[in-house]
């Protein structure tokens, strides 16, 4: 146990001496590039970052395997007694409410109140939720101004609730919570100096086949980040399946109305001293339908974190490796978009130069950039077969390759100041035209042509202009799989009338049962 501990925490200090020392032996090989030094540079640049990011993603799940072995050696510690806590069960919606979800996450086995903050603009929406609510006994809360996001419709919400709830059980529209969630996740709310008992997000089944195949991968990812995070004391919220304290958002008044609210949230807290915790029970939710909806994902996600970026003023107060792993977790996105796009266009000028950049580099490159799907390729070769793991491999690698023109144009847009947007994911498939498709590709079709212009001048060859040509061409064999097809997995479209006869029964017999685990 000791030699497990011990590795976890020189993990990061092993990656950080590995790669200066290969980043060294690379700026030896550019600095004998001669002509081409200024390409080869920055090919080193560019891969210092990748691999910083592969070799953290490693060390991210070494120490989560080391945390899981030692949590199995010394055994689960008996959860402390739930306190008595008013809790509400606070559903964020906006023309997005996926009713049988909320009605299974009512059936929690100690008593909630359930509140529905409606950013919905769909008179029909606000119907279903209407009779939703007299159904069910729930309370919906709506604002005239939309503003803010989803943290402006919080904190909205969550004013008009100010002293009657002890704490709030967050989720977003699809969100389907256990029974025993509120309970357990209020356990860990006894301890007077804890503001967030975060549990553990998973794919429901999927709608599709997009869905079913990446999703999995979800929970994986989420698992290894977080406890290999928690291992170095970093916790973070994450927007929903947690139960907030609500004397800790009054606190830090209220909830920061930025696209990355769970994070800015986050940091707030731990600046006043609160704590945030992980709790061992996981909820469902819904992973992408379809590979628009994907982009979509995305796009919020790199907005959100350059946004967070652009004002580092909001870590202080909080020192040591928590800020830096904060740093690093918000900056991955971008920063892995950024490099690659600058080590494609420098790996090509090199290539035009008749100066290769060395092999084993290459290669390292490319591991790194798909070391955060190495866990979930691991478990589908230890449940399935050696094949199925590799193939998962090749076709995420695909998948994350084909947005980078989406995350570099997210980059760049709010890197220039203009204010990020909260993408709402499409949560239903849709089949596109010819125009509809020219949309989704909006950003390569721009991009791409920058990038080969850019690729023809650094190398003087017109063949450097297909340096682009790979994320196009991975964004294009995903897109055309949303072309002339039928329309499937439209959420809940029920009539106002209608409503008892979809959802489960809403009878106080039937809500105080224990519902099927998610």
């Amino acid at each position: 146990m000791i030699i497990r501990r011990l590795l976890a925490r020189l993990t990061p200090a092993v990656a950080v001496v590995l790669v200066g020392l290969l980043g060294s032996v690379l700026a030896l090989w550019a600095a004998s590039a001669g002509a081409a030094a200024g390409a080869a540079t920055i090919f080193v640049v560019a891969s210092l970052v990748l691999w910083s990011t592969g070799f953290r993603s490693v060390g991210l799940w070494v120490r989560a395997a080391v945390a899981r072995r030692s949590r199995d050696d010394e055994g689960h510690e008996a959860p402390a007694a739930a306190p008595d806590l008013r809790v509400a069960l606070v559903y964020c919606v906006a023309d997005d409410a996926d009713l049988p979800a909320i009605a299974t996450s009512m059936r929690q086995d100690v008593p909630v109140a359930t509140v529905i903050l409606d950013d919905s603009r769909d008179p029909d929406a606000q119907a279903r939720l209407d009779a939703f609510a007299a159904a069910y006994g729930c309370r919906i809360i709506r604002r005239a101004q939309r503003s803010g996001y989803k943290a402006g419709n919080l904190n909205h919400g969550l004013a008009a609730l100010r002293g009657e709830f002890d704490a709030y059980l967050l989720c977003d529209s699809d969100v389907v919570l256990p029974p025993d969630l509120a309970r357990r996740c209020a356990s860990a709310l006894a301890d007077p100096t804890v503001a967030v008992a975060q549990a553990l997000p998973t794919a429901r089944p999927g709608r599709s086949w997009f869905s079913r195949y990446f999703g999995p991968l979800l929970e994986t990812h989420l698992e290894t980040t977080r406890r290999g995070r928690e291992a170095a004391g970093v916790v973070a919220l994450l927007g929903r399946g947690a139960l907030v304290r609500a004397a800790a958002i009054d606190d830090v008044g209220g909830v920061p109305e930025v696209v990355a609210e769970d994070l800015a949230l986050s940091v707030a807290l731990r600046r006043r001293g609160w704590r945030l915790v992980n709790v061992d029970v996981a909820f469902a939710e819904d992973y992408p339908i379809d590979y628009r909806s994907f982009r979509t994902q995305m796009r919020k996600t790199t907005e959100g974190a350059v946004e967070f970026l652009r004002r580092p003023g909001q870590l202080r107060g909080w020192q040591g490796r928590g800020r830096l792993d904060v740093l690093l977790e918000t900056a991955l996105v971008p920063l892995a978009a950024l490099a690659g796009v600058a080590a494609m266009v420098s790996g090509v000028s090199l290539a035009m130069h008749g100066t290769t950049p060395p092999l084993w580099a290459m290669a390292l490159t490319a591991l790194s950039a798909v070391a955060p799907l190495i866990p979930e390729a691991t478990r589908r070769t230890r449940v399935q077969r050696p094949a199925a793991g590799v193939v998962f491999l090749l076709l995420a690698g695909v998948l994350y390759s084909s947005v980078m023109f989406v995350v570099l144009s997210a980059v760049v847009r709010t890197a220039i100041g203009r204010r990020a947007v909260f993408w709402i994911t499409p949560k239903a498939q849709r089949t596109l035209g010819v125009r509809q498709l020219v949309d989704l590709l909006r950003a390569e079709l721009v991009l791409a042509p920058a990038i080969a212009a850019a690729a023809l001048v650094a190398a003087g060859s017109p063949v450097a202009a297909l340096a682009p040509l790979g994320p196009v061409l991975c964004a294009l064999a995903f897109a055309v799989t949303l072309v002339a097809r039928r329309t499937v997995g439209q959420p809940v479209q029920t009539k106002p009338a209608a409503v008892a006869a979809v959802l489960p029964d809403p009878s106080p017999r039937a809500m105080t049962g224990v519902g099927a685990r998610a």
